[in-house]
C-alpha cells in the first residue's frame, strides 16, 4: 500500500475548516470532515489504485439533526425526572448515563456502516449488514466481563467485537472476516496489563494515603504525606503516557494482521517507535502552541491595556457599549481559537499522521483473488454518524 497525500494540503483544509467553525457556530465541521476523508481516501492506494469516499457534508448534517431529534426527548425526560426527584438527583442521572452508554455502542457500529458504504475501491462499494442493537448488547456484555476481570478479558472482547464487525462487512459480494484471536493479542500484551494494573494500584494507593482520609489514619506521617500529594496522580499520568503508545502499537498490528476478505490477507510492519514519535510530536507541539498563544495573548493584552484602558475598565464593571462588546467578542474568539488549535494538532498527528504511517507499513496479498467481485449493497443510513457527533464520542476520522 502507499499514501501520496501531502501533509500541507491536509493541514490547510484542517486549519481553514477549524476557523470557519467559529462564524458558523460549529456547523462547518461537516464540510471539513468530508474534505479530510476525501483527502485520506483518495491518496490511499493499493497497487496504484485509490479508494474513493462518496459521503457528503449534507448527509452528516442530516444525520446530526436526526440524532438531535432522537436525543431531544431523552434530555427533556431527564430534566423532568431530575426536577421531580430533586432530592435524589444523583440517582436520577443514572438512567440518562445508561441510555447514552448504550447509544454510544449502537452509534459506533452504525457510524462504521455509514463510512463503509461510502467507501469505494475499483468502483465497488464496501457495505455492512448486522444490527447496531445486537452489537451494542454484545459490547455491553464484554464491557461487564472486562470490568469484572480488571481488564483481563479485554483481548477476547476486542477479538469478538471485531469478528462480529468484519463478518458483517462486505466488499461487493465478498464477505470479510477476522483471523485475530483474543489469545494472540493477550500473548503480545499481557505484560502491559500487568504494568498497568501495578501502576493503577500504586497510583490509587498513594492518592488515598495523601488524602484527608489517609492522613486521618496516619497522623504521625502528615508532614511526609503532604509532600507526596502529587505523586499518586504523577504515577498514573506517567504510566498512561508511557503505556498508551505501546498498547496502541500492539493492538493496531494485531488488528491489521487479522483482516481478511476471502483470500485477501493483510500484514502490518508498523513499528513501536512510530507511535512514540507521533505522541511526542503531539505533546511537544501542544506545549509549543500553548506557549506561543500565551505570549501572543500577553502582548495583545498589554497593547490593549495601553490604548483601550477605559473600555476594559468598563467591561470589568459590567458596562456595555460597542467597544466593550467588541472586546468581549474578541476574547471569546481567542478562547475558541485556543481550543480549536488542540483539535487541529490532534487530527494532524493522530489522524493524518497515524493514517499515513499505517498505510505505508501495510502489505496486501492475493488481491487478484477478488478480481471477479460483483457490486452489491446499498448506502447505509446517517443516524450513526449523527449520534457520534451529537454524543461527541470518538470513532475516528
Amino acid at each position: 500500500m502507499a499514501f501520496s497525500g501531502r501533509s500541507r494540503d491536509f493541514l490547510k483544509v484542517l486549519i481553514a475548516g477549524s476557523l470557519f467553525q467559529i462564524p458558523t457556530f460549529g456547523f462547518y465541521r461537516f464540510w471539513m470532515i468530508t474534505k479530510l476523508r476525501r483527502h485520506l481516501w483518495a491518496n490511499t492506494q493499493i497497487e496504484g489504485e485509490s479508494f474513493e469516499y462518496t459521503g457528503t457534508a449534507k448527509e452528516l448534517l442530516i444525520g446530526f439533526l436526526i440524532a438531535l431529534a432522537v436525543l431531544g426527548p431523552i434530555y427533556i425526560a431527564y430534566f423532568i425526572l431530575t426536577f421531580m426527584a430533586e432530592e435524589r438527583y444523583a440517582f436520577a442521572s443514572v438512567p440518562l448515563i445508561l441510555i447514552m452508554y448504550v447509544l454510544a455502542h449502537f452509534g459506533s457500529y452504525r457510524a462504521r456502516k455509514y463510512r463503509a458504504s461510502r467507501t469505494l475501491f475499483r468502483g465497488i462499494r464496501f457495505w455492512m449488514k448486522g444490527s447496531g442493537w445486537a452489537y451494542a448488547g454484545r459490547a455491553i456484555l464484554w464491557d461487564i466481563a472486562t470490568v469484572l476481570t480488571l481488564g483481563l478479558a479485554l483481548p477476547w472482547a476486542m477479538a469478538s467485537l471485531e469478528g462480529y464487525r468484519m463478518r458483517h462487512t462486505y466488499f461487493g459480494n465478498v464477505q470479510g472476516g477476522f483471523a485475530g484471536t483474543g489469545w494472540s493479542l493477550f500473548k503480545h500484551g499481557w505484560w502491559l496489563w500487568v504494568l498497568g494494573l501495578i501502576a493503577l494500584i500504586v497510583g490509587s494507593a498513594l492518592t488515598v494515603l495523601t488524602s484527608p482520609i489517609g492522613m486521618m489514619f496516619f497522623p504521625h506521617w502528615i508532614v511526609a504525606l503532604e509532600g507526596l500529594k502529587f505523586l499518586g496522580p504523577l504515577v498514573l499520568v506517567v504510566a498512561g503516557i508511557g503505556l498508551l503508545p505501546l498498547a496502541m502499537a500492539i493492538f493496531t498490528r494485531w488488528h491489521i494482521d487479522g483482516l481478511r476478505f476471502a483470500e485477501v490477507s493483510i500484514a502490518s510492519k508498523l513499528r513501536l517507535r512510530t507511535f512514540y514519535g507521533l505522541f511526542f510530536k503531539l505533546i511537544s507541539s501542544s506545549i509549543g502552541f500553548t506557549i506561543a498563544f500565551a505570549v501572543l495573548s500577553g502582548i495583545t493584552a498589554a497593547v490593549a491595556g495601553v490604548f483601550l484602558q477605559d473600555s476594559i475598565a468598563g467591561l470589568q464593571g459590567g458596562e456595555m457599549n460597542a467597544t466593550t462588546l467588541s472586546i468581549g467578542i474578541l476574547f471569546a474568539v481567542a478562547y475558541l481559537v485556543f481550543l480549536l488549535g488542540f483539535g487541529v494538532l490532534q487530527r494532524y498527528f493522530l489522524g493524518r499522521g497515524l493514517w499515513a504511517a499505517v498505510v505505508t507499513t501495510t502489505a496486501v496479498s492475493n488481491l487478484r483473488s477478488i478480481d471477479a467481485v460483483v457490486a452489491a449493497g446499498q448506502p447505509a443510513g446517517v443516524l450513526g454518524e449523527g449520534l457520534a457527533d451529537a454524543l461527541d464520542f470518538n470513532v475516528g476520522i
